[in-house]
């Protein structure tokens, strides 16, 4: 058995020792009571239920026995009870019982409860089972397991959105029905009530057609879902009260459509399997009618299979290439006097959404799919950002936003949590008449694979200090009120769609001098040129004048939240498979249930990682995730059975995946951005963010303000590490799978060295000389460099700790 670091006891210590006692909720409910005293769990709980179907009263009786040492006996006595469970709507169950023991969630069921624990009691009340289900839920969370007991509180609590999802994609890379299973039981533990399956791609069809069935035959490498498959995960997770809305993706991503029936398509074939990730030519042809039979006789099979109202048609990323040069296609616009290709899509999706009607479904579609001309009861999913949201929104459409939850990207779950769909970036406060000094810059920052960010910013100066305007591309600008100098550098930092986007740049010059954009833990180059300044608020940039004009708060905010449904988190499987699809989703999935769930004035980051460090262990211990023992065993398979791999669990506090989407550029770059490329790295076994790291940026916060457990924990962190070392170098000298690690290795000993250092001398109260921090900057800057698809994210907490020890 091996010893498994929690990233979190910082955390915990911290707590204890400021005497807090919160509730380690996630996600968290929207109003709690603590009252006196506990009731303490005995071997055998007594468990009455009213109005509860006999499926769900037989989950409610496992998920408690999840506790352990807890036998459930249920009681048709309320009097013996030591918990009642009480369903209010009893027409409930007479559906139950007319869907043969199913009950099929919808959008807006009613999901409110309110638990009441007392020292004598348990009460769970709910106006429906979805509701029941989520109690279920915060009670298993309640549970000390340690001391067998559960404080003394009332929770009333909702849902903010009613649409709180988890996009996973089985066609890059196919997920076993299991792992789907164990999915459900993660979202139904956070609270999350939609699965939406990514099931059909340029890579794979992953659903058995009864009707063409060569999509499976040709187009799935084998790899596909039986009806009776898909039934078994529909039905699980209604009982779970999660509704399942599968993606059938046209006009385009239709590459394997191509393979299993060319004759559907724009052009000619024959066409072979995609193997490598990307948008690509193939398009159904909308002049042929056999591809409107084809798509309703799909429809229909999906009709049958899942209940759910909506149906995701995907409409993304269309590349137009093969209907600009179809003649067949560009007659059949003149036909319709379709004067380009978007119109041709939009035309497109009216007789996909007219089939649809024909089987009571209703159409969900990527950003691409609207077009004012649809019904106003489709539903799109963003993932172009807040600016496309909110003008969805605005229009009188129903939209969800993934932009920001993309979590097949490694991001740091803070990032996710200040991601809300209601946000709005106009700021009314905004006076140029304050202003002093202002400059206006123009930047650029290169990626590893497409085209360069672009943008542009206003440094500003006034009474009240110094705020950056900033604008990527032709996005809507965003005012930065805080900004940090560093030396002959401004630090500033935004959220962008990429990321968290931290700008680092010497601007003392007319062109940038020196200078990095962090996105997430990576470094990006940057250049750039001063294009005027000037003194107080006359002859501003266009971009400020615009941005002043157009800075008040929207006054039809009711209207767009009303159709703004929610959120989905998404999960492409381009480098993740099913051997480390926990490892990506989990416990990182919860501040994103959180952001959905929970009122919009929690957004304390820190008390969220806290919790989110304890709900590591338990959606290990008691849901079943297999995060833990993905990466244990991701990291056996690069040595031996009988290896120690303990210095490589510490190593994984220390090093990170590089953020946003810089391992899919790099595999890029390498020609190894493909299905058959083996996901089998070190790289591939380490979580989105090391919660370590978290805490040590914490640690260094509270030492600066002169805190000596703060030292502490610092040192001991870095003594760990650094102890770590020689067992490391030989465990990779020992192992041909973890040679390539050297380098970073012998980083990672440089930034501890330097660590220690700096604790050293910052705990004597020596402050860094001018020339110390260029030169530790430097060599820490150099640190946190692009290696092998990671970074050592740790320089970048000690350049932190390097920068709190300036003179």
């Amino acid at each position: 058995m091996y010893k498994v670091i929690i990233a979190g006891l910082g955390l915990l210590c911290s707590m204890t020792s400021h005497g807090m006692q919160p509730l380690n909720l996630m996600p968290y409910p929207s109003e709690v009571q603590h009252q006196a005293g506990h009731f303490t769990l005995k071997s055998q709980l007594k468990v009455f239920t009213q109005h509860v179907s006999e499926a769900r009263r037989e989950l409610i009786i496992e998920q408690l026995e999840q506790l352990q040492q807890v036998e459930v006996q249920w009681v048709t006595d309320k009097d013996l009870a030591d918990l009642l469970v009480e369903v209010e709507d009893e027409r409930e169950v007479t559906q139950v019982a007319e869907k043969s023991g199913e009950l099929i969630p919808t959008l807006h069921d009613n999901e409110t409860y309110q638990l009441s624990v007392s020292p004598r009691l348990i009460t769970l009340k709910a106006q429906t089972e979805r509701g029941m289900l989520h109690g279920v839920q915060t009670l298993l969370q309640l549970v000390d397991r340690t001391q067998r007991s559960i404080p003394a509180v009332d929770i009333h609590d909702q849902a903010r959105f009613a649409w709180r999802g988890l996009l996973i994609d089985s066609v890059r890379h196919f997920m076993p029905v299991d792992t789907i299973k164990r999915q459900l039981r993660g979202m139904a533990s956070a609270k999350l009530n939609v699965l939406h399956w990514h099931l059909t791609d340029d890579q794979g069809w992953r659903i058995e057609s009864l009707a063409y069935p060569k999509l499976q035959l040709l187009a799935s490498d084998g790899l596909f879902y039986t009806q009776q498959q898909i039934r078994e995960v529909v039905k699980y997770a209604a009982l779970l009260g999660i509704r399942v809305v599968s993606e059938f993706d046209v006009p385009g991503h239709a590459s394997a459509i191509a393979v299993a029936y060319p004759e559907l398509i724009t052009q000619p074939g024959p066409y072979a399997m995609q193997r490598h990730w990307g948008v690509f030519e193939p398009l159904l042809d909308p002049s042929n009618p056999q591809v409107y039979q084809f798509i309703e006789t799909i429809i229909s099979e999906l009709a049958e299979l899942f209940p759910d109202v909506y149906v995701h048609i995907g409409g993304d990323e269309i590349e137009p290439t093969q209907w600009q040069q179809s003649q067949a296609v560009q007659h059949y616009m003149q036909q319709h006097q379709l004067a380009d290709e978007h119109q041709l899509h939009a035309y497109f999706n009216q007789q996909v959404q007219q089939i649809l009607s024909k089987y009571d479904k209703q159409m969900m579609g990527w950003d691409e799919v609207f077009a004012t001309d649809l019904p106003k009861d489709i539903v799109v999913q963003s993932w172009r950002g807040l600016d496309s949201l909110q003008h969805i929104a605005s229009s009188d459409y129903q939209v969800l936003l993934s932009t920001g939850y993309y979590v097949d990207q490694p991001q740091e779950a803070a990032y996710h949590y200040r991601n809300d769909p209601f946000t709005t970036f106009k700021q009314p406060n905004f006076k140029p008449q304050h202003i002093q000094h202002w400059q206006h810059w123009q930047f650029t920052m290169p990626r590893l694979k497409g085209s360069a960010v672009s943008g542009e910013f206003v440094l500003l100066s006034s009474e009240t200090g110094k705020q950056v305007l900033l604008r990527f591309n032709n996005q809507q600008a965003r005012l930065i009120n805080e900004l940090e100098p560093r030396a002959n550098f401004q630090r500033f930092t935004v959220d962008s769609w990429m990321g968290p986007s931290q700008f680092e740049l010497d601007l003392s010059k007319d062109v940038i001098q020196q200078g990095r954009i962090l996105i997430g833990n990576t470094p990006y180059s940057v250049s750039g040129t001063r294009l005027a300044l000037g003194n107080g608020a006359d002859n501003l940039p266009a971009m400020l004048q615009d941005f002043v004009a157009a800075s008040k708060v929207p006054t039809d905010l009711p209207k767009l939240h009303k159709n703004i449904l929610g959120g989905e988190a998404a999960i492409w499987s381009e480098i993740v498979q099913a051997d480390n699809l926990d490892l990506r989703l989990w416990p990182r999935l919860y501040a994103i249930a959180e952001r959905l769930w929970s009122p919009a004035t929690l957004t304390d980051e820190d008390k969220m990682y806290r919790r989110l460090s304890l709900m590591r262990t338990y959606a290990s211990e008691v849901i079943g995730l297999e995060f833990t023992q993905q990466q244990l065993a991701g990291f056996k398979q690069l040595t031996a059975q009988d290896a120690d791999i303990e210095p490589l669990i510490i190593l994984a506090e220390a090093v990170e995946q590089a953020q946003y989407y810089t391992r899919h550029h790099s595999k890029f770059q390498q020609d190894n951005y493909h299905q058959l490329a083996e996901l089998k790295q070190f790289v591939d076994y380490l979580p989105a963010q090391s919660l370590t790291l978290v805490e040590l940026k914490r640690q260094i916060l509270l030492f600066q303000q002169g805190d000596i457990q703060a030292q502490k924990f610092i040192e001991q962190l870095l003594q760990k590490w650094q102890q770590n070392l020689p067992k490391l170098k030989l465990l990779i000298a020992n192992y041909p799978k973890l040679h390539s690690l050297a380098p970073l290795v012998t980083t990672l000993s440089q930034v501890v060295d330097i660590g220690q250092r700096l604790v050293a001398q910052c705990a004597k109260g020596e402050p860094l000389k001018p020339e110390q921090q260029r030169d530790i900057q430097q060599q820490l800057w150099q640190a946190a460099q692009l290696q092998q698809e990671m970074v050592v994210s740790a320089a970048l907490a000690i350049e932190a700790l390097a920068f709190k020890c300036r003179a």
